[in-house]
């Protein structure tokens, strides 16, 4: 029997070339394979990662109708080409331009994995239509997985729909491969090293933030967090700026001031950042499940994080990181003074603990195994 052809999209090459990285060169051996997504800094990287066709469609963050039916125009395009069995998409603007495409060509299985739903953090009209068009998406698509047991709760809260599949795994979208995750590897402690005798010479502890430098990232809080802690205190952030949507105010300004905070930009191996850190800070607004938290706990770091999807569903208070209400910037103070003023000992326990839970829930070959055996269940 001819092998099933499924197509994956995203809206950027970013979530291909980052994310989901490992992911279809393993479905690569079980289905003909093909990805699309928009071109943008990192497509030229996945062009040449790949072994499966790439098929670039230009698709617009954010509200822009005229662009979107461009878009759902050009995967139609893309859709006959390659005849899909399956189509599986992820995030919102590749889930309404692929949903789409795959409804009007009757593409017999049409996925789609709600991530970091939007809607929460908005309001007034945005919102509500941010919810018809997460409706809409659900409507198109013949399954509807949320990344979450979270965001399973607000897809049916707010009758996104009516019938959610089940969780694959539990949850995430990718998984952490602990064996690349750990610590102790050269290419990590090397590294991590040099950085804490170059840039952070001087710290006795050291936060670290992953990320899109982004309004819904809570940066803002954790730039009032972080200003009154100790002067041995340091913050690294690593990601490049979100210029669609920068933090509120004036906090990237108040960060870039301050001696301490150290700008990493975007880095394709966040494992030495990380691992130089004692502790990840992760204040965010909105998540379906954050991959840079299963990757911290995979290098035995704690986690402080709020009390959003996934990240409140890894992280278990006091054993390996704290959770904080969201956008309460004293409660984030509080979490990094405590992280500050455990002893070294404790913070390495919470480190171990956060490891031995990610390699039992979520190690990588056991997430794409479940992946698998979702297609195959089609």
């Amino acid at each position: 029997m001819s092998q099933r052809r499924l197509l994956i999209v995203t809206t950027t090459a970013e979530t291909l070339a980052t994310i989901l990285r490992e992911q279809p060169r393993y479905l690569a051996e079980h289905f003909q394979v093909a990805v699309s997504c928009a071109r943008d800094g990192h497509y030229a990287v996945l062009e040449s990662d790949l072994e499966i066709p790439v098929f670039p469609v230009a698709m617009a963050r954010g509200i822009s109708p005229w662009r979107d039916l461009r878009s759902i125009f050009a995967m139609l395009r893309v859709m006959r080409a390659f005849k899909p069995d399956i189509v599986h998409s992820y995030t919102p603007k590749a889930g309404l331009v692929a949903m789409s495409a795959a409804w009007l060509l009757r593409v017999p299985a049409r996925v789609h994995t709600f991530t970091g739903l939007i809607f929460p953090s908005a309001s007034g009209f945005k919102r509500r239509l941010l919810i018809a068009v997460d409706r809409l998406i659900a409507r198109l698509a013949t399954r509807a997985i949320p990344e979450s047991e979270g965001v399973k709760r607000d897809l049916l809260a707010h009758r996104i729909t009516r019938r959610p599949q089940p969780v694959i795994g539990h949850g995430n979208i990718a998984g952490v491969d602990t064996v690349l995750f750990d610590a102790d590897r050269p290419e990590v402690a090397g590294p991590a090293a040099t950085l804490r005798r170059t840039t952070l010479a001087g710290a006795a502890f050291t936060f670290c933030y992953v990320g899109r430098i982004n309004r819904d990232k809570g940066l803002t809080e954790l730039a009032d967090a972080f200003q009154t802690l100790p002067d041995n205190a340091a913050l690294l952030l690593v990601g490049e700026l979100d210029t669609t949507a920068p933090p509120a105010g004036d906090a990237l300004a108040r960060l870039k001031a301050d001696p301490r905070v150290h700008f990493a930009g975007f880095q394709r191996d966040v494992r030495p950042f990380i691992a130089a850190s004692d502790v990840l800070v992760l204040p965010s607004y909105r998540e379906g499940f954050p991959n840079v938290v299963l990757q911290a706990l995979s290098l035995s770091r704690p986690v402080i994080v709020t009390d959003v999807s996934g990240a409140n569903e890894i992280t278990v208070a006091d054993e390996n990181g704290w959770i904080v209400p969201v956008g309460d910037a004293d409660a984030l103070h509080r979490a990094m003074q405590h992280a500050l003023d455990s002893d070294a000992g404790e913070i390495q326990e919470m480190g171990r603990s956060g490891r031995s839970r990610v390699a039992a829930r979520h190690e990588r070959a056991l997430y794409l195994q479940h992946l698998r055996d979702f297609y195959d269940s089609l």
